[in-house]
């Protein structure tokens, strides 16, 4: 099977709205979502679902074949939705682990407001928290569907 990295890249962009992302150019952003997605397949519970896989960066896809085939078209979205939930995870770990968010802020009003970014990294935690989640989920239910000792493998 063969997929587009701009299919995978495209997706990831619908689960979020990076307005830094939106202002780089093209092939900076590129750059960046193809380091999230190398690093996405390395992670071992993603990429012991492969029999084989061959990134080509230069023509933009990756030739695979799955150990559990469903069929072709089914694989290749499952895989593409996972990848652009895995690469969420890659995208909001170096968001969390950031000076800015270990630093107070003050503002600049009559009065001098403390502001702890206690809140601000509540949220991109559980974001991340969700991302990994519906990750495992979708691993999960795959495994669950599609198991050979139920003899529900085509």
């Amino acid at each position: 099977m063969t997929s587009n990295y701009q299919d995978i890249y495209h997706s990831i962009l619908l689960r979020t709205t990076d307005y830094n992302l939106a202002s780089l150019l093209e092939a900076d952003a590129n750059e960046m979502m193809y380091e999230w997605l190398r690093s996405s397949l390395s992670k071992a519970h993603i990429r012991r679902m492969f029999n084989t896989i061959e990134q080509d960066k230069e023509i933009g896809t990756m030739e695979y074949t799955m150990k559990s085939s469903t069929d072709d078209e089914q694989d290749q979205d499952f895989i593409e939705e996972l990848l652009s939930h895995q690469m969420i995870v890659e995208w909001a770990q170096p968001r969390i682990k950031t000076i800015t968010l270990m630093n107070q802020m003050v503002t600049n009003s009559k009065e001098s407001k403390w502001y702890s970014q206690a809140a601000h990294l509540e949220q991109l935690q559980e974001l991340l928290a969700t991302s990994k989640a519906e990750v495992s989920r979708m691993l999960t239910d795959r495994g669950f569907i599609y198991n050979s000792y139920l003899g529900n493998v085509t």
